[in-house]
């Protein structure tokens, strides 16, 4: 890897960290001038915002590319990004959680339960009804569900604004950063900030791809694998280290519902437009890529349904997941039986993680 690249990778990840920053301060204040849950800043605003850049790379080689491999591309960004955040991205908040509660913490995530209820059920309902165009050709079922995946997410952004039972506290907001003098910034300044994170975080995310994928292809990997893995790798990075900003200040809500929402937004809109655009033809690594995701999802709901509460640990177990699809493709590639030893051991260090952090929350709770 040449030095040119590290530093493209490095000021790039520079570029989405200090417009992540500036994005946080800024969404929550357009909120709080909108009178918004918290829920509603997360789950609406902070999604649709930090999810244009994974959102622009399947959209532009649906809409620009032509034959086979656009569409592959498409698809796998389509399908890469809730995959991502449902595994990787539980993974990075995991250890967010860890990191900033460390020692003084029962590790847990202080989330509404309704909102993130919501947010879960409206995702696993969008994402499964977009795999069911794949197994028919009629023209008429692809539109059919496409409007429908549409109309689901609208009828999911008017009950998340409706929902005004976490509604932000404008004292535990911190000045906007662009007029740090004043209590109650203006909403032109709050969009001008909120304009100067979006161009920081779309350009580094589109510099961080590039680098990206330049290292990928060194590694031969299929297109679908390259645009499921790679590219949202690069791109989802704005959800992610918005919801460890919001975790390091202690606000859970903002920090889950920016995934959660992303995850709803990236599986009823954008299918849409690849569902209706193109033939959506899955392949059998995309059907596995879907049940990875559908799987990591339902875990993390079913055991916060059970124990009521939101844990490290089961973030943790979700998170392994992520490391199956490349561990599967890699192996049926180069047929070399290392690969499942490499990545099985990092799914055993994770999990290893997972039972420590039982055993420090148990720990924690006898004192």
């Amino acid at each position: 890897m040449s030095a040119i690249l590290v530093v493209q990778i490095l000021f790039s990840l520079a570029m989405v960290l200090f417009g992540a920053e500036l994005f946080t301060n800024a969404v929550e204040w357009l909120g709080n001038k909108f009178g918004l849950g918290q829920g509603a800043v997360g789950s609406v605003l902070a999604a649709i915002g930090t999810a244009l850049p994974e959102t622009a790379v399947p959209v532009t080689a649906i809409l620009v590319g032509g034959g086979n491999e656009a569409q592959q591309v498409g698809i796998g960004g389509i399908l890469g990004a809730p995959f991502l955040l449902a595994t990787l991205g539980a993974f990075v908040i995991a250890v967010a959680t860890l990191t900033f509660r460390w020692g003084h913490s029962l590790y847990q995530l202080h989330i509404p339960r309704r909102a993130y209820n919501r947010d879960t059920i409206f995702f696993l309902i969008a994402y499964t009804l977009s795999m069911v165009p794949a197994f028919f050709h009629s023209q008429t079922i692809h539109h059919t569900v496409a409007v429908g995946l549409v109309l689901l997410y609208v009828v999911f952004v008017v009950l998340t604004l409706r929902d005004k039972s976490d509604l932000s506290n404008d004292g535990s907001l911190k000045p906007l950063y662009i007029q740090p003098s004043s209590n109650e910034p203006t909403l032109t300044l709050v969009m001008i900030q909120l304009s100067i994170s979006l161009a920081l975080i779309v350009g580094g995310a589109h510099f961080l791809t590039s680098g990206v994928e330049s290292i990928a292809r060194h590694v031969g990997l299929p297109t679908f694998v390259l645009s499921a893995l790679i590219i949202p790798l690069a791109t989802e990075l704005p959800e992610t280290l918005n919801s460890v900003v919001w975790i390091r200040q202690g606000k859970d809500s903002l920090a889950i519902g920016n995934v959660t929402g992303a995850m709803v937004f990236q599986s009823t809109l954008v299918p849409a437009l690849g569902i209706w655009m193109t033939p959506w033809n899955l392949t059998g690594v995309a059907l596995f890529t879907a049940g990875l995701t559908l799987a990591a999802a339902l875990f993390t709901f079913v055991v916060y349904r059970i124990r009521r509460i939101l844990e490290p640990w089961a973030l943790f177990i979700a998170s392994t997941l992520y490391f199956v699809l490349p561990m599967q493709t890699l192996a049926a590639r180069y047929h070399q039986p290392q690969v499942y030893w490499i990545f099985g051991s990092v799914i055993g260090l994770i999990l290893l993680l997972a039972a420590f952090t039982i055993r420090r929350t148990r720990a924690t709770r006898l004192r």
